[in-house]
């Protein structure tokens, strides 16, 4: 079922505030699931869980090191157990796995979002009713993500090229060829979006107030089915908890 990028924005924006709202370990344990299975049902493909599994990889280390600080450093609560100076509180457990829980609900949700093009963002924020410039920057800034992460695999390919794996070196050699790697991806990025820019004043950018569109993303019937059951239930959520 291939669902309209609204539907699927509404969704995504839905599950995050809930999140938000609601911080306890259960709700962002239900979120998950949830999560997921909108991901086995949306657009299902192997590309596209094998970029999650490799994301979660690459960021478990530093959600799992986030908890850890959270419940040592949070003291707020019932004492749980403690030894020494290291206490772990009912308050420090709870924030610290739910805020890492949200961490991996956020880079599923993301999942929803991957590998959908430019053109679809800009029609879907036109829809809204957005002004034209508000759409192409927030749109630019979402594709702007997957470009920073392309010329990032580009510098990491030429190193290991040379013989240089970013993985096999120890944490503080590690740490100072990312922070000399981030300099020039990003300068890479930014020359990418000059010539962007540029190439929109050749087009004549917001020299005309409207504009038309080769294409038009329509809602079909389930669109409006799951758009109207989604905001449904959040209220409901929200007013039964409330």
């Amino acid at each position: 079922m291939k669902l309209n990028l609204r539907t699927i924005l509404i969704l995504v924006i839905m599950i995050t505030s809930l999140s938000v709202i609601y911080q306890d370990i259960l709700t962002q344990l239900v979120l998950i699931v949830f999560s997921l299975i909108l991901l086995l049902l949306i657009q299902p493909s192997k590309k596209k869980f094998y970029r999650l599994l490799h994301r979660l990889k690459n960021l478990a280390k530093i959600v799992l090191t986030l908890m850890i600080f959270q419940i040592l450093f949070r003291h707020e609560g019932n004492i749980l157990w403690e030894y020494g100076i290291i206490k772990i509180t009912s308050v420090g457990l709870n924030y610290g796995v739910a805020s890492s829980l949200r961490f991996f609900l956020i880079i599923l949700i993301a999942g929803l979002l991957f590998d959908i093009p430019f053109y679809d963002y800009l029609l879907a924020f036109r829809a809204w009713k957005f002004p034209y410039e508000i759409s192409f920057l927030v749109s630019s800034v979402i594709h702007f993500i997957p470009i920073f992460t392309n010329q990032f695999k580009r510098s990491r390919e030429a190193l290991q090229l040379r013989g240089i794996d970013l993985g096999k070196l120890p944490v503080r050699k590690r740490t100072k060829a990312y922070m000399s790697l981030i300099f020039p991806v990003v300068a890479k990025a930014i020359a990418e979006v000059r010539y962007r820019s540029i190439s929109l004043e050749l087009r004549a950018f917001r020299l005309y107030t409207e504009r038309t569109y080769i294409y038009k993303l329509k809602l079909r019937w389930f669109d409006y089915l799951i758009q109207i059951g989604a905001l449904v239930c959040f209220f409901v959520i929200i007013y039964l908890i409330i």
